[in-house]
């Protein structure tokens, strides 16, 4: 079966929303816009709708992950691209979608929006959270239309092996699409999978610029997919979605310059990592530390809610996962600079 028929009918109908096209410099007419602007402090030109799709943000952008402008959708952060997937592909009360938890908890809350139900195939904890491949294709069936892999894993910090993911993306060819959420890949060794998505016409790729980048505020993402899926999904997300200012902030956050002090950081942020897991690992209130590839580290203690109490007076927070079985007694910490860190540990240290 040819993938773009896994996507519902009523959108693969649809046709994007459009305007007229607008030249540089011309008396605009034809989108009932203020003609000055209003306000003092107020960013000039916002009088005006920006592009409805950011055409010269789009192309910086393909530049940046190593692929063509038609094979990426900017959006409001790539949680947003979560949202367009599911509306696209997923018809309400029938089709389903696979999530490997411990994972990112948009996928579900996004899945339950648009009625569709989630399948789980749990990561292998006792493998350091790894993925049993066999058990996820088998548990798939006819009405699995997304496959959500999050490598790095949100929260869990473990990346999935290129060559499992694209087992998985060969094996459900025709069948499902395999979205693979690379937030984080900056601070990790591995490649994205980004470039291949030329090759495979059932692969998506999700990246940010909240996280290496430092732009989390500005809400930018992107989707990375073959063309004919990138089309579909203009059709569904709103015109004029990315604000001029974001446009703007992304632009300068894509300089070489700005690019290069963001790389400094990651390698920071990344030697920060391991001394923060090496600091913990020995404190007594702590059980165990798991290896990350991400910009956080997964900690079991010896009694959570004793640990988020005296951090909460210490004005440290951290983020636990509630009744969830997998990660009881377990926090995400966020790595954060060396002064803030060393306050967390200071205050793990008066525990025992």
């Amino acid at each position: 079966m040819s993938t773009e028929l896994l996507a519902r009918p009523e959108i693969r109908a649809l046709r994007p929303y459009t305007t007229s096209p607008s030249a540089r410099a011309c008396i605009r007419l034809n989108a009932n816009e203020s003609p000055a602007d209003v306000g003092t402090g107020i960013p000039e030109g916002i009088n005006r709708y920006p592009s409805i799709r950011p055409t010269a943000l789009t192309e910086k952008l393909a530049t940046y992950y190593g692929v063509a402008a038609d094979n990426v959708l900017v959006t409001r952060g790539s949680s947003e691209g979560i949202d367009l997937l599911l509306r696209t592909f997923c018809n309400a009360g029938k089709d389903n979608i696979l999530l490997t938890p411990p994972v990112f908890e948009l996928y579900e809350i996004y899945a339950a929006v648009q009625g569709a139900t989630c399948i789980r195939v749990p990561l292998q904890s006792e493998r350091d959270f790894a993925l049993d491949t066999g058990a996820l294709l088998s548990a798939c069936n006819e009405f699995t239309k997304l496959i959500f892999l999050c490598s790095p894993n949100n929260p869990v910090g473990s990346a999935i092996p290129r060559e499992q993911i694209l087992e998985i993306v060969a094996a459900r060819a025709g069948k499902s699409i395999v979205v693979v959420d690379e937030a984080y890949i900056e601070f990790s060794d591995r490649a994205s999978l980004a470039s291949l998505v030329s090759e495979y016409d059932n692969l998506v790729v999700l990246r940010t610029l909240s996280k290496a980048l430092a732009l989390a505020g500005a809400r930018c993402g992107s989707v990375i997919a073959p063309g004919w899926l990138i089309e579909l999904l203009r059709g569904v997300l709103a015109p004029y979605a990315i604000s001029s200012p974001v446009i703007e902030c992304a632009d300068r956050a894509l300089s070489a310059r700005q690019l290069a002090d963001a790389s400094r950081q990651v390698g920071d942020i990344v030697a920060e990592r391991e001394r923060l897991r090496g600091e913990l690992e020995v404190c007594d209130v702590v059980q165990r530390v798991w290896p990350s590839e991400a910009n956080f580290l997964l900690v079991r203690f010896n009694n959570l809610a004793r640990v988020a109490q005296t951090l909460e007076r210490s004005g440290i927070v951290i983020r636990t996962f509630g009744d969830d079985a997998t990660l009881r007694d377990c926090a995400r910490i966020t790595v954060a600079s060396s002064a803030d860190n060393d306050q967390l540990i200071n205050a793990l240290q008066g525990l025992n």
